[in-house]
């Protein structure tokens, strides 16, 4: 009979290789699971900026509409930026649209650097929406039914999201 010693060491526990092992899947998860955390955020902060940047969008293009509809066409006028606006001449494509909303009063819409800029009838200056402007170009075009038109060209970027559109508007004379 072989007699073993004992030597009061308990065999309970991990041993090297175990332990690295779990060290390896704990890695391995949560490596995934910052992963996702980032990805997340990253669709999260992109579909902010692509909401606001609509957002902006459907605010000018609800501005610009209502007037156009609302203003008439033999006092409407295309400049080619704002400050020909009071001086003239003008023109069939520009930058800034003034719309004739009764005989006296008129406001004032046009791209401002990279902003969306009104200027109400009373005089007040606002810049709508700033910072995402791209092109913001106005011109006539006469329709078939003899009605006069007027398009406008918008687009927007905010850093890697971007929105481009046509309008048509006609007024209501």
């Amino acid at each position: 009979m072989v007699k073993t010693k004992h030597t009061g060491l308990s065999q309970d526990g991990f041993t090297l290789i175990e332990s690295m092992i779990a060290i390896l899947i704990s890695s391995i998860v949560a490596i995934a699971v910052g992963t996702i955390v980032v990805t997340s955020q990253k669709y999260f902060t992109d579909g902010s900026k692509q909401v606001q940047l609509q957002r902006d969008y459907g605010l000018i293009a609800e501005f610009l509409a209502g007037d156009i509809r609302s203003g008439t066409a033999n006092s409407s006028y295309i400049y080619t930026d704002s400050s020909t606006a009071s001086t003239g001449p003008a023109v069939n494509g520009g930058r800034c649209l003034k719309v004739g909303l009764s005989a006296t009063e008129k406001q004032l819409f046009f791209q401002g650097g990279k902003d969306f800029v009104i200027v109400t009838p009373s005089g007040t200056k606002t810049r709508l929406v700033t910072g995402v402007i791209d092109t913001l170009w106005f011109y006539y075009d006469n329709g078939p039914d003899s009605n006069r038109y007027v398009n406008f060209d918008l687009a927007m970027s905010r850093d890697d999201q971007t929105i481009s559109t046509k309008h048509r508007y006609f007024f209501r004379n």
